[in-house]
């Protein structure tokens, strides 16, 4: 059986703070020739579908200070080295 089409779709949601998110997608779709590998051209699609949601995220969290907010620990959250002694 020879697979003549491709599609992939990369969705991802941000968590911005305060109750709010980001949501980004794409979707890709390829032709595929008979002499072409369709897993390969999938992969390729994927990674150029994850680079595309990359570069549309970007200057929003970088707005928002998004790795800032990543980063920060509650204090009431606790080391996995803080519980051993519980």
């Amino acid at each position: 059986m020879h697979i003549t089409t491709v599609s992939v779709e990369y969705r991802r949601k941000f968590n911005l703070g305060n109750y709010e998110s980001l949501e980004l997608g794409v979707s890709l779709y390829a032709k595929v020739d008979a002499d072409e590998d369709s897993e390969a051209v999938a992969e390729l699609l994927w990674q150029q579908a994850k680079a595309s949601v990359k570069a549309q995220a970007n200057p929003v969290l970088k707005g928002v200070n998004y790795q800032a907010m990543v980063k920060h620990k509650p204090e009431w959250v606790a080391d996995s080295g803080e519980l051993e002694g519980f």
